[in-house]
């Protein structure tokens, strides 16, 4: 069985409810659902670092055309995925973070 992070994202994702939103989440490494977006706030030691981290996730948003929001400062980046053309969370927001988990792994 292939796992979420060798899935790839497709174009027009259909919206997730929530009992399979909440059952992909359990295979993920501690990402919450909040809101309807998928969220994990990641910590580093210095700026170096997580910008590294940034520009990883951008290359993995580039090749799966799915870009999360980011919030960040100097030693901290917060992720936040959905799918705005679904209207909430898609299969695509969960591969996208089953993907930038391998990058901490």
């Amino acid at each position: 069985m292939m796992s979420l992070a060798q899935e790839s994202c497709i174009e027009k994702a259909e919206k997730l409810d929530e009992v399979a939103a909440e059952m992909l989440a359990t295979d993920l490494q501690d990402w919450i659902i909040v809101n309807g977006s998928l969220e994990k706030t990641f910590r580093f030691r210095n700026f170096h670092e997580t910008m590294s981290f940034v520009n990883a996730v951008a290359y993995i948003a580039h090749q799966q055309n799915h870009h999360p929001a980011m919030d960040l400062s100097f030693g901290r980046c917060k992720l936040i995925w959905n799918t705005h053309s679904a209207g909430g969370l898609s299969r695509n927001d969960f591969i996208c973070a089953a993907r930038v988990d391998k990058l901490k792994a």
